[in-house]
């Protein structure tokens, strides 16, 4: 639901299917304390605001605004296909900017009002969640230093010595293991409480809490069950209640399908279609829903910005006291005292000597940002009704803002020796990923490779390709941007993660050398290349045979059939999985029962048995001299290719039911 996840679902469904085409195509990408505090100052930033160009004036005057951003977001509209879009701009303790741009409905041409027009926020939704659990803390009903099984009615297995506090499903430090699976449906009838939601999808639990933010949709949902348990509402009943009635935000809701008064209201949400738009379906989730589920204005936002800026005060309503917001906006984790951390539920945004905190949100369509200048008493709310809005909602949007009204001084290139970047270079990994289930799959199509050029890091991100300079120890700058990134290392001198400054909510793992991409889509890729030289050999030798008595060894004839087996099981395999994406689309395959995809992974297991009977087979020929030398050796090649390929399945959680 933030944007990151989007990218997962579609790197991962779409990955299941390509890699196991096996090297067709080369991947084109390759503890923080709790007690309350004040916010931090931001970390030292190493491109240093220019002091000596001439700067915009701030805060800048609404008319100033209103033309940066119209210029902005209408670039954005024309440029990235995007149909529509509803901006929120607060400044001083007031809505200084409210603006819709483009279409709500384009085929009946109605317009997107900031009044009017409702967008799905995705995990903006968090922080209603976060305030809600602030609240709760207040009343002294719930302890962020608690473990979390003090106020579920089901049991968080004790994986780690360490329980997981309330206070880790706010930072994503509870060391979840995502799995993508039934978080959104267009059918209302899959809809499933909160409750059986939690409990039925619970996820691995693979790092102890405390050590590394991953962002975690179902953490969140989590701490909405604790919610709703600690306070005895439902999670709908407590936001409305609590939240969004105090705040006269009367037209947001969590609730789905949305209530008869704003249905009409809903902006369409939209995929380019040549060169116009395709209507998609209403976007629900499943059980998650404070996570995700909800759907506001522009100006409805506004006012929640406002409050939070007004450290917990709108008028006369208060849903917060101003310690509680202090410390849900101070930081509370980091990966890197210099890169932006964590608070509890907001995350720090912080560029150009800024402070800044938010939170970014995407379904498949919606793409939005909230981003709060506390020390600047500013607020910023965007939301983009179209697929292609991810390419700009999550950071050009406040890049360009930020670059406008507090511009910086680009790094001074500094090459560094082949010597020094070489213990950095590799093949890196987002923490959060699967561990456990076959998803593990999508790490191959999602690495990011870093590599050495000129002296300089090359890093290729979702984000794009970043060439990084050293401006300080493990330290690196986006040599012609302000992006950031932290390197850790190792006793033995090797780095083992990286720290992004764009995703403070994730980290960067090292992935070893034999989880190395290239090398299983070699593998891979040879495997299938292998198999079906197999099957056809196999069918043309059969034509050649047929009619003909042959006395051949036994053992020949076990290793030949074998490895037919082999090459059968695994190439129908893959067939069975590119049928089932063709049938069921990216939603039937993540959000119905997996029972089509269960029978297909017995023919992995099938090339694993048929693999090590052709091993013995192998063994035979060498053993009594069966044929010649160069027959024997072929054989033993098939046999090691499929002995390699067995093994990357099973990396990769392809080998056996692990779903």
């Amino acid at each position: 639901m933030n944007m990151e996840t989007l990218q997962f679902q579609w790197l991962a469904a779409v990955g299941a299917a390509c890699v196991l085409l096996a090297g067709a195509v080369w991947p084109a990408t390759g503890a923080g304390s709790l007690e309350a505090s004040s916010p931090q100052a931001p970390p030292a930033e190493t491109a240093v605001p220019a002091e000596s160009w001439e700067r915009p004036s701030f805060p800048p005057d609404p008319a100033a605004l209103t033309a940066f951003f119209d210029g902005m977001i209408q670039t954005h509209l024309r440029e990235k296909s995007i149909a529509g879009a509803t901006l929120s701009v607060v400044q001083g303790g007031e809505v200084v900017v409210a603006r819709g741009y483009g279409y709500a409905d384009v085929a009946e041409g109605r317009r997107v009002s900031p009044e009017e027009s409702l967008f799905r926020i995705g995990s903006v939704t968090k922080l209603f969640t976060f305030t809600a659990a602030m609240q709760l803390v207040e009343d002294g009903r719930l302890d962020l230093d608690a473990d979390i099984n003090e106020y579920l009615d089901f049991q968080v297995p004790d994986t780690y010595p360490e329980p997981i506090r309330v206070a880790d499903l706010m930072t994503h430090t509870a060391g979840f293991e995502e799995d993508i699976r039934n978080l959104f449906t267009h059918d209302p009838g899959r809809m499933v409480s909160l409750a059986d939601w939690v409990r039925d999808n619970y996820p691995g639990r693979v790092r102890p809490p405390g050590t590394f933010s991953a962002y975690s949709n179902y953490g969140v949902a989590l701490l909405g069950r604790i919610v709703e348990q600690v306070s005895g509402l439902g999670w709908d009943d407590y936001l409305e209640s609590r939240i969004l009635e105090p705040l006269d935000m009367a037209r947001t809701t969590g609730r789905q399908p949305l209530p008869d008064h704003l249905a009409p209201h809903m902006s369409g949400g939209y995929v380019p279609s040549n060169g116009g738009f395709q209507a998609q379906e209403f976007e629900i989730t499943m059980g998650a829903d404070p996570a995700g589920s909800m759907t506001s204005t522009a100006t409805d936002m506004a006012r929640f910005m406002l409050a939070i800026l007004g450290e917990g005060r709108l008028g006369d309503s208060r849903i917060l006291e101003e310690e509680s917001v202090r410390t849900m906006t101070a930081r509370h984790f980091e990966h890197d005292p210099r890169l932006p951390g964590y608070g509890l539920g907001f995350y720090e945004m912080t560029s150009h000597g800024v402070r800044i905190v938010g939170h970014g949100g995407n379904t498949g369509w919606f793409h939005s940002l909230l981003a709060l200048f506390p020390e600047q008493d500013l607020g910023l709310f965007v939301s983009y009704n179209t697929s292609t809005g991810a390419e700009v909602s999550f950071a050009p949007v406040l890049q360009t803002f930020l670059d406008w009204q507090f511009p910086t001084v680009p790094p001074e290139p500094r090459a560094e020796s082949a010597d020094e970047l070489e213990p950095l270079l590799g093949y890196y990994r987002f923490n959060r990923v699967p561990y456990t289930t076959f998803q593990k799959v999508a790490a191959l199509l999602s690495a990011v490779p870093v590599r050495a050029d000129d002296g300089v890091l090359v890093v290729r991100t979702p984000f794009g390709t970043m060439r990084m300079v050293q401006v300080g120890p493990l330290l690196f700058q986006e040599e012609r941007g302000s992006t950031l990134v932290a390197l850790r290392m190792d006793e033995s001198g090797r780095a083992t993660h990286a720290f992004p400054s764009l995703t403070p909510m994730m980290a960067l793992e090292r992935m070893p050398w034999h989880a190395s991409p290239p090398l299983h889509f070699v593998i891979l890729g040879g495997g299938v290349v292998m198999f079906l030289g197999i099957i056809g050999g196999g069918v043309v030798g059969w034509f050649r045979r047929r009619g003909r008595r042959l006395d051949e060894p036994g053992a020949l004839r076990l290793g030949r059939w074998s490895l037919m087996v082999v090459a059968a099981a695994n190439v129908g395999f893959l067939v069975a999985v590119v049928g089932l994406f063709a049938a069921l689309d990216l939603w039937g395959f993540l959000t119905t029962p997996m029972t089509g995809f269960a029978v297909a992974l017995a023919l992995p297991v099938v090339g694993a048995l048929a693999a090590l009977v052709a091993m013995v087979a192998v063994g035979l020929l060498w053993g009594r001299g069966v044929g010649t030398r160069w027959l024997r050796i072929r054989y033993s090649a098939g046999v090691l290719v499929a002995l390699l390929f067995v093994w990357s399945l099973h990396y990769w959680n392809l080998l056996g039911w692990r779903l």
